[in-house]
């Protein structure tokens, strides 16, 4: 057998190969069991329907087991807290819980009482007036007691004109 004809032979198997290769599945994408309650959101907290804070970002995403249905949620030096909320997945809503320990190293004494709250698809909109998922979470802090905040906001975008 020639040499051109070799070159010839190993060049139709590698095409063949590439070809092959790229026609193959893509994998399915794994998620976690909390993912859609899980992202970054930009949030004000709220006293009787008055803002005393200006938009900040939080964030929530899954603990470490990934079929838990729970999710941290940290305000990122807001208040500061960083805490596991319990969640119920099917309705996107956070469940009351009492006396959460707080993670945040600057606050570790403090607790906080979660009331209520939930991630609504598609009910938020960005400062461009993009459609997004909207969070509240109506909570108490053991350093504040008495006063309810309610946690409310939107998801961020990450588009630079939706920055706060």
């Amino acid at each position: 057998m020639k040499l051109s004809n070799k070159i010839y032979s190993i060049s139709i198997i590698l095409i063949a190969i590439i070809l092959v290769s790229a026609c193959s599945k893509k994998p399915d994408i794994e998620y976690t069991s909390t993912y859609k309650m899980a992202g970054e959101w930009f949030t004000r907290y709220y006293q009787n329907n008055a803002a005393v804070t200006p938009f900040h970002k939080i964030v929530s995403y899954n603990v470490s087991d990934p079929a838990a249905a729970q999710v941290w949620v940290d305000d990122l030096g807001q208040w500061p807290f960083v805490a596991k909320f319990d969640v119920d997945i099917a309705s996107l809503a956070f469940k009351a819980m009492s006396n959460v320990s707080n993670a945040n190293t600057a606050s570790p004494a403090k607790t906080l009482k979660v009331l209520e709250g939930k991630v609504l698809p598609g009910a938020g909109h960005t400062k461009t007036g993009v459609v997004v998922d909207s969070i509240y979470i109506r909570m108490e802090f053991s350093d504040d007691p008495g006063k309810i905040y309610e946690i409310r906001g939107h998801q961020r975008t990450g588009f630079f004109e939706d920055e706060y």
